[in-house]
């Protein structure tokens, strides 16, 4: 179903999703009518195989020492650990995966701030990680991961993880955390889950209800989107507070999946809100929902005419066109044909086809959609010497939770 929302001027916002700040870039058209990305061909409609090779290019990224630079080259906690998921997400690289988790774990105050700094939502990135690693999280870098998230519980409101201002990502982080002690068995904070789950819009107004917005305060009304304000109910705190609750067992009072299925574009994915052209970050954050909601991106509700919401990620996948240090990642709206690290990293956790937590993760080889196609021959006195190069070959991905 298309977007039932009005699209408004452009506009350029800033948010912080997870302790991490994102500019998005917010573009006039009508609801619906938002155009696919241009330019490279995807190299391929496989999401595993899309993933994996996203994979090569975020591994490609991490330096000897296991870190991610920033745009100043320095080693950024939170791109090194966006890159950690992604990889574990794609499930490639894993001698550079295993590398970012020791610079993690050498790092740990600093990815996740300590005392009044702690940041939940990095925590909870970070558990999700170490169990992907397979580590302990409660003795990861000398620390008890599980405690330290713990000692934030409250502080800024009852049953609200952190101490920050939640008004742009309370909802966000606390699916963080409770992702990431779902992930390592941790037991959920007194009132967290139901903190959550109190933050869904329930009502009759199909704008808001089954959605989230990034905070709203106890007793305070719904917000509808206001592309104008850039408030209100948004696609990404929908799809991880959706995903969070399921992983801990929880039914929504309401209906996010259905909410999701009315905010979608008719190009078949999604902006931080309704009526926003694509993006693969809130793309990939939605396909991941519908994959924990046991559904599948390619068919039923997420098909639009010939697109889907998997189709509508990996429009923004360079592809073999490209230049060869630039295939694999994925784009952002108003960058062109620039390989954006925070695009790819969370495009990875939609196209892979698995919701959050991943367990322990069995790493395989990176497949390569780009690679030339050697013929092979039927008789012995045939000899080929040319390769041509590889079509990528469209093959329907089964996606599991």
């Amino acid at each position: 179903m298309s977007a039932i929302f009005s699209i408004q001027l452009p506009r350029r916002a800033s948010r912080i999703v997870g302790g991490i700040a994102v500019t998005v870039v917010m573009t006039a058209g009508a609801a619906g009518l938002s155009s696919a990305p241009s330019g490279a061909t995807p190299p391929t409609q496989d999401g595993t195989v899309a993933a994996g090779y996203a994979g090569h290019w975020l591994a490609a990224q991490v330096n000897a020492d296991g870190s991610v630079h920033d745009a100043n080259d320095h080693p950024s906690p939170g791109s090194t650990l966006g890159t950690a998921l992604g990889l574990a997400s794609a499930g490639t690289e894993q001698a550079t995966f295993n590398r970012t988790v020791t610079w993690l774990s050498d790092h740990v105050d600093a990815v996740t701030g300590t005392g009044a700094t702690a940041a939940p939502g990095q925590i909870g990135y970070l558990l999700l990680v170490v169990d992907a690693a397979g580590r302990d999280a409660t003795t990861f870098g000398g620390v008890n991961l599980v405690t330290r998230l713990a000692g934030t519980l409250g502080q800024f409101e009852s049953g609200l993880y952190g101490q920050a201002d939640p008004t742009y990502d309370g909802a966000f982080r606390q699916s963080l955390a409770i992702l990431g002690l779902d992930a390592v068995g941790g037991a959920q904070g007194a009132g967290t889950v139901s903190w959550l789950a109190g933050q869904q819009c329930g009502g009759v107004d199909l704008a808001t209800e089954g959605g989230w917005e990034a905070y709203r305060a106890p007793a305070t009304a719904c917000t509808a989107p206001d592309l104008n304000l850039f408030s209100g109910v948004d696609t990404n705190s929908t799809a991880i507070a959706f995903e969070a609750l399921t992983a801990a067992g929880v039914t929504p009072a309401s209906d996010a999946l259905g909410w999701l299925d009315r905010s979608q574009n008719a190009t078949g994915g999604w902006g931080f809100l309704p009526g926003l052209d694509d993006d693969p970050d809130s793309t990939g954050l939605v396909v991941q929902a519908i994959v924990a909601g046991g559904q599948s991106p390619t068919s039923g509700v997420w098909v639009e005419g010939t697109h889907n919401a998997l189709s509508a990620l990996l429009a923004f996948q360079l592809g073999c066109d490209a230049p060869a240090a630039d295939r694999g990642a994925f784009t952002f709206p108003g960058g062109g044909q620039s390989p954006n690290a925070l695009a790819t990293q969370q495009a990875v956790w939609g196209a892979s086809g698995h919701a959050f937590p991943l367990g322990v993760v069995t790493f395989g080889a990176t497949p390569d959609p780009c690679a030339p196609v050697v013929p092979t021959t039927s008789t012995s006195t045939t000899t080929v010497s040319d390769t041509v190069a590889a079509v990528p070959v469209a093959v329907t991905p089964a996606f599991t939770g």
